[in-house]
């Protein structure tokens, strides 16, 4: 790729003295900060942010600040402030309190970011405040422009990604570093129209400048532009300024001037520094120039430039769709909105027969060079060994069963499997894993309701809607039922002598010789501790008993190791069990549970181990 000459930007390469001031800007902490008791845990940011650049720390999200790009979309796409933006309007009150003239340099979208304001009106509320002057970004607009003609004049032009925004910029150097030399080596609008502040005003003036993006705020920490812009923030904190009453106001002799001023006309710029020559000449199916908005749409473009399935000669790169979308400007507001605003009051506004290219000839020089590093972002990539074992976390037992349904926020589920081994993600945020997780556990949930989780059988919840349902059938159809109740004997030795343990292996033993023992139709039940039921529906006493016999003598022959694996020491067992029957006398689900448990009270009074009728 061939590296951008810098010859071709006719500007002076020494900056002006005026630039050495102190700064009041330098950050204090990550610009795009995380409020962990905000976070309502939707985890919307994380699926929304395009570097994925947040992570899920627990139960709330947090911003990985060396994958941070600082689009601010976390920002905005969280309504209850689990992401929000350094706030610097300190370091600004700090200035106008310093008795240094300070300018409030203002991007040109502050039209519409400070809609209804008017430009007289946001003037006079400006040097209200105490600013020494209010500057927009006009004339730095051009100058950049008239750069980039220069600059595209080249010949053999390869490849030009033209950005003046600093999110995109950001993207090529942590994400597409190898497309670095190909980024145009001009200085942002702003820091030019701030440089040429420092040069016609007072040598002591200090500049606000007052952005459309987040990005800004931490751009002008650069080395490069040491001393350029003293602080930076966005609209929506000088709109905080505004009302909040902090700034105590002086009074100003006009309010009216700023809207007198007619403007000189902008041939050499369309919007950013973008120049206008550009697109004179190309036709709408053109490909030498392209335009990218968005960071998703950046991405495909500049994957397709690396794969040569592209080639145009310029890129125009913008996060946004154009600065006047900013993060800053009046969000919730439409951008097609805030475009009709900016264009009402261009029309309103009084015009200049001087352009802005007759102006530039007659300013200062200003450094306009820009300079950029690869910022290449690290991050471990798991084995294949690894990845596949991450995916059976999730679930995925290979590669055919996956889904790529991108509800985590990432395109593939191999891709998120890689940021769970970079500890950026975790199988939560799977939803389609964390549905199956919740069927199955509402399953469990049911099936605990209604089975002991031991032997396996129905619990006494079931045991007791049965025999209701049971008796209900007997009185409308006549239909038998009879309801065996069985105890086990000398349970209560077992636990005492060989522990609790081995009484639960028993119990479980129990549990599964009854489910081997009877009709499907039956219904064995553990009714409570060392007690089971049945309950044989369409079954008349005689029957009954019958299947009492049975159970009690497959019981007798039951053997369960003390031992887990069964080898030495075996424990029997005998039950204990009573019969009853429905009948003229009993039609009732409580007497049947009644009659049933006194015949079993007495088969272990007359000695145990053996089976007993109730009466009737």
């Amino acid at each position: 790729m061939d590296t951008v000459a810098e010859e071709y930007i006719e500007q002076p390469v020494v900056a002006s003295p005026n630039c050495a001031v102190d700064s009041y800007g330098s950050p204090d902490g990550f610009l795009i900060q995380s409020s962990p008791s905000a976070c309502r845990g939707c985890w919307g940011c994380v699926r929304y942010c395009p570097p994925r650049a947040i992570r899920v720390n627990g139960d709330h999200t947090e911003v990985i600040e060396e994958k941070c790009v600082a689009c601010g979309l976390c920002v905005t796409e969280c309504a209850h402030g689990g992401h929000v933006v350094r706030d610097d309007t300190g370091a600004v009150l700090e200035l106008l309190r310093s008795g240094r003239p300070v300018v409030a340099l203002l991007a040109t979208e502050f039209v519409a970011a400070l809609h209804p304001m008017t430009p007289a009106a946001v003037e006079h509320k400006l040097e209200s405040m105490g600013f020494h002057a209010v500057e927009s970004t006009f004339l730095g607009e051009e100058l950049v422009a008239e750069a980039y003609e220069r600059l595209m004049t080249r010949p053999n032009l390869s490849l030009l990604l033209r950005s003046t925004c600093p999110v995109a910029v950001s993207w090529v150097r942590k994400y597409h570093p190898q497309l670095v030399s190909a980024l145009a080596p001009i200085v942002p609008p702003y820091l030019a129209q701030a440089r040429l502040i420092r040069d016609l005003y007072a040598d002591d003036v200090a500049i606000v400048y007052v952005s459309p993006c987040y990005a800004r705020k931490d751009e002008i920490a650069e080395d490069q532009f040491h001393g350029a812009i003293d602080v930076a923030i966005d609209f929506l904190e000088l709109k905080r300024l505004m009302e909040s009453g902090r700034v105590p106001e002086v009074p100003v002799l006009s309010a009216s001037g700023g809207s007198q001023r007619p403007l000189p006309l902008k041939e050499v710029s369309l919007i950013d520094g973008f120049p206008r020559q550009a697109l004179a000449a190309r036709s709408m199916t053109d490909s030498d120039v392209v335009a990218a908005r968005g960071l998703r749409q950046l991405e495909q473009l500049l994957c397709a430039v690396e794969r040569g399935e592209t080639a145009p000669l310029m890129i125009d790169m913008l996060n946004c769709e154009g600065c006047v979308d900013g993060p800053a400007v009046n969000p919730g507001m439409s951008v097609f909105a805030k475009r009709n605003i900016v264009t009402a009051q261009q029309e309103s506004n009084a015009s200049s027969l001087v352009g802005g290219r007759a102006i530039l000839r007659y300013l200062p020089p200003v450094e306009l060079r820009h300079s950029f590093t690869p910022d290449p972002v690290s991050v471990p990539v798991p084995t294949e060994d690894e990845l596949d074992a991450l995916l059976a976390e999730g679930e995925f037992m290979s590669r055919d069963e996956l889904i790529d349904c991108g509800a985590c926020g990432y395109p593939t589920c191999v891709e998120h499997a890689i940021a769970i081994h970079q500890g950026n993600s975790t199988w939560e945020m799977c939803f389609p894993l964390q549905r199956t997780r919740f069927e199955r556990e509402g399953n469990r949930l049911r099936e605990n309701a209604t089975i002991d989780s031991l032997t396996g059988l129905w619990n006494r919840r079931v045991f007791n809607e049965r025999l209701a349902d049971e008796a209900a059938r007997l009185r409308r159809y006549g239909t038998a039922v009879s309801l065996l109740m069985i105890d086990l004997d000398d349970f209560k030795s077992i636990n005492d002598r060989y522990g609790h343990m081995v009484g639960d292996r028993v119990l479980a033993a129990v549990g599964t010789l009854l489910r081997e023992s009877i009709r499907e139709t039956d219904i064995p039940v553990r009714y409570g501790g060392d007690e089971f039921a049945l309950i044989l529906p369409g079954v008349d006493k005689t029957a009954a008993y019958a299947v009492a016999e049975k159970v009690r003598g497959v019981v007798r022959e039951l053997r369960v190791g003390v031992k887990p694996e069964g080898n030495g020491t075996f424990v029997s067992i005998a039950v204990s069990i009573g019969v009853a029957s429905a009948g003229s006398t009993c039609t009732d689900s409580l007497e049947l549970l009644e009659a049933a448990d006194g015949a079993l009270y007495r088969a272990k009074e007359a000695g145990r181990d053996r089976v007993m009728l109730a009466p009737g």
